[in-house]
């Protein structure tokens, strides 16, 4: 008797384990349809300022015969944490609310903006991205055209502001 009761006892067992691994196969084909969302948020960084410094000019004196020239280069300078456009630049030679150029913010009396001309000789061209920290260079020419018209003696020995504004 020993041995039916240990078959029986066996095939009780294995009835239970497949009753147990069909039960829990089937519970595996049963669940719920849900949705859910859920929101998250980037930071955009924000465009920093040019640092523009201004090196030593180069040739010159100007003289009011629209031929002597001097040319002044400048260090553009991205001070912003990443990448940005170099698109614009221009150049001009400052003055006062008289029209009278400054010397070291400083009008010079009679010696007027107009009679000097200021222009962009080389840049790095629109749309030029400038790395984080990098600098690229943009040199200006400045020039005394001849007025004919104009005693500009006013103007001897002056060192007229020149301003750079890029975007």
């Amino acid at each position: 008797m020993r041995n039916i009761f240990t078959t029986r006892r066996r095939i009780i067992i294995a009835g239970i384990t497949t009753a147990a691994v069909l039960g829990t196969g089937g519970a595996a084909f049963a669940y719920f349809a849900a949705s859910g969302s859920g929101s998250g948020s980037a930071t955009v960084g924000a465009a920093g300022t040019w640092n523009v410094t201004a090196g030593t000019e180069t040739g010159g004196p100007l003289y009011p015969d629209g031929t002597s020239s001097e040319t002044i280069v400048f260090a553009v300078q991205n001070t912003g944490s990443g990448q940005q456009e170099f698109t614009s630049a221009t150049a001009a030679v400052a003055a006062d609310g008289s029209g009278f150029v400054t010397q070291s913010g400083n009008p010079v009396g009679n010696c007027y903006a107009g009679w000097f001309k200021a222009v962009i000789s080389d840049d790095p061209g629109i749309n030029t991205e400038v790395a984080a920290n990098a600098s690229v260079n943009v040199t200006v020419t400045v020039t005394m055209p001849a007025d004919a018209n104009d005693n500009q003696t006013a103007c001897a020995g002056a060192k007229p502001d020149i301003t750079l504004n890029v975007s």
